[in-house]
């Protein structure tokens, strides 16, 4: 099978679209803070002193662990606060106020689309006393009534992917989901996209969005049309109940990616995958006894990614490769006449119900038609150019199934090559 050039093509454009989005949305996100809640997740909290009593006018500081980025809030009348829209990844939130100690919670973790919950109880003291708070961890979800499970990038690259190195069976670990499963071949659907019911509903029921952009093959909508690489995936989300409203468009399942991007930190990655044959269990179908040797294959998923500052905290750059390179080779089964079909000898042939097949002599009337005696065609009444056409079927050469060995009665090895290449920057 020579490389589905024609397919690579338009996926190129989607993913150069879907790049483009996500590159929009993430500058305007920068930008004005206004987006939905989809792309991004929120810090809130309650700010009260030691006995209880709530605090209006606190000022609120959450910064970003990998790029410094920072965000302010202050406490309303009832001593809460709120900062909507923050990127995903790990914040520490300092509170202060004049006459009070300042406290720091280290390592807040913020996910896509969750509510992270601070809530902090000040000491009275000077603002040169720093109460420190570490190792900082969310165990109740409290504000949000969404079913959800999150991978992040360690599970995603840690744990095994099936051969085409797709995070999507890692989907099948949320509730409620059936095993993940191909629907078509690599010649219509080349980025090798998963799918699978959940709670019940429909394939089609399910919804992804990669950095935001919808991301759905239009011809056939229970599948991605664009599979990001594993190494190149921050979170996914996994939403399979009560999701938001801004995570419509899904009735099983509302599903979040988003990609790495670059920090203050320069670094990256490079992987391969290698499979063949000898690395292979035998088939289970293969038969008993003896088995036969097992069919060459030869797999290869390599790549890398890099990331780092362009200007610290303020610009910053991330880009990965994955190629995928398969020879694998493979026996098919073809129906072809058999010999004495060739000569016009039908004795053998059946319908789907098991009975004989009549072939009927086309002289005549509908009414009226008789049957060839035996089934059998006689040698002066087949077509000259019937036979030169079935002179181009190759004769049968294995026992074949069903009645007289009719059906899938010729096998042929086949040696299928497929070239896939993923861009991200």
């Amino acid at each position: 099978m020579s490389q589905p050039r024609g397919a690579l093509s338009g996926l190129r454009t989607v993913v150069g679209v879907i790049g483009l989005t996500a590159i929009i949305i993430g500058i305007g996100g920068a930008a004005t803070p206004a987006l939905s809640q989809v792309l991004y997740g929120s810090v809130v909290g309650n700010v009260t002193d030691a006995q209880g009593a709530i605090i209006p006018g606190a000022t609120v500081t959450i910064t970003n662990k990998e790029n410094n980025l920072t965000r302010d809030a202050t406490t309303n009348e009832e001593g809460n606060f709120s900062i909507g829209n923050v990127l995903p990844g790990l914040y520490d939130v300092k509170v202060t106020l004049q006459g009070f100690r300042e406290i720091l919670r280290q390592n807040v973790p913020v996910s896509v689309g969750q509510v992270s919950r601070v809530d902090v109880a000040l000491e009275v003291g000077t603002l040169t006393e720093t109460v420190t708070v570490e190792g900082f961890s969310r165990l109740l979800q409290t504000d949000t009534a969404d079913i959800h499970t999150e991978l992040k990038s360690t599970e995603i690259t840690a744990m095994p992917l099936n051969q085409f190195r797709n995070y999507q069976a890692l989907v099948n670990l949320a509730p409620g989901t059936t095993p993940m499963r191909f629907q078509n071949a690599e010649t219509d659907t080349p980025a090798r996209s998963l799918m699978t019911n959940v709670n019940g509903q429909a394939i089609n029921s399910n919804a992804t969005r990669t950095d935001g952009a919808t991301n759905v093959n239009i011809w056939l909508p229970s599948h991605n049309m664009y599979v990001s690489p594993a190494e190149t995936i921050d979170t996914v989300n996994v939403s399979t109940n009560n999701f938001d409203a801004e995570q419509g468009m899904a009735g099983g399942s509302a599903i979040t990616i988003i990609t790495k991007s670059g920090t203050n930190n320069l670094k990256g990655s490079a992987f391969i995958y290698h499979n063949n044959e000898g690395l292979n269990a035998t088939p289970y179908f293969f038969g008993s006894g003896t088995p036969p040797p097992k069919l060459p294959i030869n797999r290869n998923i390599y790549g890398g990614t890099v990331g780092g500052p362009i200007a610290k905290d303020k610009v910053f750059f991330f880009g990965s490769y994955e190629g995928y390179r398969s020879t694998q080779s493979l026996f098919t089964f073809f129906s072809v006449p058999s010999e004495a079909m060739r000569r016009g000898d039908f004795s053998q042939a059946t319908n789907a119900n098991g009975s004989l097949q009549t072939i009927y002599n086309p002289n005549g009337t509908p009414t009226s038609r008789t049957p060839f005696p035996n089934n059998q065609i006689p040698d002066g009444m087949i077509n000259p150019i019937s036979r030169q056409l079935l002179d181009l079927f190759p004769l049968p050469n294995t026992p074949g199934s069903g009645a007289g060995g009719l059906t899938n009665n010729y096998q042929r090895e086949e040696t299928r090559d497929t070239t896939r290449h993923n861009y991200d920057t």
